[in-house]
């Protein structure tokens, strides 16, 4: 799994990520290793203590922790017209088979999920 972080186009200081697997498991240690550039990316394009910065990106996720939909999290936060541009979360569940299809080789081929 490869997390490339790019330039954001939103000021000097945004950051995008860009995921690239080829079918690893996403732990925790990589989902804190996102959360910390994307808290990082929301401080520098909306610092405090003007602004909440990753404060607000904070509440979101403890909203979701807290048992509010990941849909209502992101109409609250207007962050619904940005959508779910290339995430797919599957739930296969225990009748799951082992996967059959070849893994793609070519990164450029590959859907990249721009969280932010």
């Amino acid at each position: 799994m490869k997390f490339e972080v790019l330039r954001g186009r939103k000021s000097e200081n945004d950051k995008l990520v860009k995921i690239w697997s080829y079918g690893e498991i996403l732990a925790f240690g990589d989902l804190l290793k996102l959360l910390d550039y994307y808290f990082k990316s929301e401080d520098g394009y909306y610092p405090k203590p003007r602004y909440l910065g990753s404060t607000m990106l904070l509440e979101a996720i403890i909203e979701i922790y807290s048992g509010f939909s990941v849909e209502q999290v992101l109409e609250k936060y207007k962050l619904k017209r940005k959508g779910s541009k290339s995430v797919w979360i599957e739930n296969v569940g225990k009748e799951a088979k082992a996967e059959t299809k070849p893994i793609e080789k070519d990164a450029a081929k590959m859907p990249i999920a721009d969280f932010m």
